[in-house]
C-alpha cells in the first residue's frame, strides 16, 4: 500500500494532508464486487442443459407424433377418397357396360325380328313357288295327256285309213343335210353361213341385282346360262355375291351350225324352287372377226345395272 506521505497532494498545507492521510488510514479497502455474481455455476448449467435437451426431446416427440398422426390422417383421406373414386368409377363402368349390353340386346332382337320375318317371308314365297310350279305341271301334264289323247285319236284314225304298213312308209323321216360345197353362195346369190365352232369364257358379272332377303349377307347366288341353238351349258353357282368372277368351269365349246347366228347367255340367281333371271343378253358372233378372241361387256337386259364380261372366238369351219 503506498504510504500516507506518498498520497500527499503536493501544493497543500500539510495539515490538511495529514488529515486525509489519516482518515485513509482509519478506513480500509473495499473488495471489488463479484464478477460471478448472478451468474450460473457449472453444475447449474449442466443442469439446466439436460432439463433443456429432456424438454427439446419431449417438445419433439410431441411434433413428431403429431406430424404423424396429421400423415395417417392425410393417408387415409387419400385412401377414402380413392376409394371412393374408384367405387363411382366402378359404377360408372357397370352403367356403361349396362347400357351397352342393352344395345347389344336391342340390336340382337331387331336382327333376330328380321331374320325371322325374312324367313316367314322366304317360306310364304317358296310356299307361292311350290303351288305355282305345281300348277304349271298339273297344268303341262294336262296339256300332255290331251296331245297324247289327240295324237292316238289321230294315229288311229290314219292307221284306219291307209293300214299299219302305209303309215310306216309314209312317215315323215328329217331330211338329210346338203353336202358341204365350195360355193360360198346359195342360189340367190346371198353368202352361206359356214358351220365352225364357238368357244366361250365366262368371266364375270358386275352390279347384279339382290333378289334375296340381303340379311346377314344374304344376297343373290349367280350363275350363267349359255344357249346356242339347243345346246344349253351353265356355270358354276357362285353363292352371295353381286360382283361374281368365274375361274373355273367357265369355258365352253359350242357346235355352231350354218343356221346359228345369235348366242344367249342369261344370268340367273340359283333357288330352292325355281331360279330367277337377274338380265339377260346376246351376241350376233358372226359379225365378229373370226379366228380372233373378243372380249365383251354387256349390259343386261331386264337387270338394272348389272354387266356381263366374257370372251368368245369363233372359228368357221373351211
Amino acid at each position: 500500500l503506498p504510504s500516507a506521505m506518498a498520497l500527499a497532494i503536493p501544493g497543500h498545507g500539510g495539515g490538511e494532508a495529514n488529515k486525509t492521510a489519516g482518515q485513509l488510514i482509519g478506513s480500509p479497502p473495499l473488495p471489488p464486487p463479484s464478477v460471478l455474481d448472478g451468474f450460473p455455476d457449472p453444475e447449474r448449467i449442466e443442469q439446466r442443459r439436460k432439463e433443456y435437451l429432456k424438454s427439446l426431446q419431449e417438445q419433439v416427440r410431441q411434433q413428431v407424433h403429431t406430424l404423424t398422426q396429421k400423415h395417417q390422417a392425410n393417408l387415409e383421406y387419400l385412401r377414402a377418397k380413392n376409394d371412393q373414386c374408384k367405387r363411382q368409377a366402378h359404377a360408372s363402368i357397370d352403367q356403361e357396360l349396362v347400357k351397352q349390353e342393352m344395345e347389344v340386346d336391342r340390336r340382337h332382337d331387331e336382327q333376330l325380328l328380321a331374320l325371322q320375318q325374312a324367313a316367314m317371308r322366304r317360306k310364304f314365297n317358296i310356299s307361292k313357288e311350290a303351288g305355282e310350279l305345281t300348277l304349271q305341271y298339273q297344268t303341262r301334264e294336262t296339256q300332255e295327256k290331251l296331245q297324247m289323247l289327240n295324237y292316238e285319236l289321230h294315229r288311229k284314225y290314219f292307221d284306219a285309213q291307209v293300214g299299219q304298213a302305209n303309215f310306216k312308209q309314209v312317215a315323215p323321216s328329217l331330211p338329210e343335210p346338203p353336202p358341204a360345197t365350195a360355193s360360198p353362195v346359195n342360189g340367190r346369190g346371198n353368202a352361206v353361213q359356214r358351220p365352225g365352232t364357238l368357244f366361250l369364257a365366262v368371266q364375270a358379272a358386275y352390279n347384279l341385282t339382290n333378289k334375296d332377303t340381303g340379311l346377314l349377307g344374304d344376297v343373290s347366288d349367280p350363275y350363267v346360262v349359255v344357249r346356242l341353238g339347243n345346246q344349253e351349258f351353265l356355270t358354276p353357282v357362285i353363292n352371295n355375291n353381286l360382283n361374281p368372277v368365274w375361274d373355273a368351269d367357265n369355258k365352253f365349246t359350242l357346235t355352231v351350225t350354218a343356221e346359228d347366228t345369235l348366242l344367249e347367255l342369261e344370268v340367273k340367281n340359283s333357288n330352292l324352287l325355281r331360279d330367277e333371271s337377274l338380265g339377260r343378253t346376246s351376241l350376233d358372233f358372226r359379225s365378229l372377226t373370226p379366228h380372233v378372241w373378243h372380249t365383251q361387256k354387256d349390259l343386261l337386259k331386264d337387270g338394272e345395272k348389272g354387266e356381263l364380261e366374257y370372251a368368245v372366238h369363233f372359228k368357221a369351219d373351211s
